[in-house]
């Protein structure tokens, strides 16, 4: 397994060829735990500083994905919908394929970045709520929601631990729903973020920001996604 010194490929780029060989021919299939980053370096007789740079761009490439204090894996690449988990296009999807957990859930001023996304003042109040999405009880994502007060009143938290927030806004509290604008970005998990999803710190993320808007083209909810690419290959589906 060793590398070709002689060659003008750098060796990270001739480490990962390598192992992307060997995930293509399934000679490592999807779930296969991976040596470790000093095994590596032994088989391609390279430092394990040459080897993490090539594993690090098949994990952001999607191919391999890395647990903190299990190591590195095959990615198994299942089909997930980014409809059903951030609730895009439909109100009627069932969430029993995305439980969630509350991490908080309170009424508190906005704050100049909320309050500049939802568009109203720093000092108005709107409801907070961090939440996380389990598949099979496997954290997946966070989710930041926040809601201007104005817009329901009195929300009940116990109302969004028995539906999907849309379904909420829309049968309890008579919003009529018009449209919801969808950014997509990537960052790399701090320490928050590896804590709660269990990765490394460092690696990178999905970060989906959806915007809510009424019939009247009045903001009544912004939420911040931020999503696990490994184990998942995600897509949107759209009925033409």
């Amino acid at each position: 397994m060793r590398i070709d010194k002689n060659i003008n490929i750098p060796y990270y780029q001739q480490v990962k060829n390598v192992i992307e060989e060997k995930l293509l021919s399934e000679e490592w299939p999807p779930g296969y735990q991976l040596p470790t980053e000093k095994e590596l370096a032994a088989y391609f007789d390279v430092s394990t500083i040459t080897v993490k740079r090539g594993i690090l761009e098949l994990v952001n490439e999607g191919l391999l994905y890395r647990e903190r204090g299990r190591g590195t894996f095959v990615n198994k690449k299942e089909e997930k919908s980014i409809n059903k988990m951030v609730t895009l296009i439909s109100t009627d999807d069932n969430e029993e394929d995305y439980p969630h957990k509350t991490i908080s859930f309170e009424l508190k001023q906005a704050g100049v970045k909320i309050g500049k996304a939802l568009q109203v003042d720093e000092s108005e109040l709107i409801y907070s709520i961090n939440r996380v999405k389990l598949d099979n009880e496997v954290p997946v994502s966070i989710e930041y929601t926040y809601i201007p007060q104005k817009c329901t009143g009195n929300l009940e938290q116990s109302l969004l631990e028995e539906d999907l927030i849309y379904n909420v806004l829309t049968k309890k509290y008579g919003l009529k729903l018009k449209k919801a604008k969808i950014f997509i970005s990537t960052i790399l998990a701090g320490e928050k973020e590896a804590d709660i999803l269990n990765i490394p710190i460092g690696q990178q993320l999905f970060v989906l920001e959806r915007y809510t808007f009424n019939v009247n083209d009045a903001l009544v909810e912004y939420s911040y996604f931020v999503i696990k690419k490994d184990n998942f290959n995600y897509f949107i589906e759209v009925t033409l």
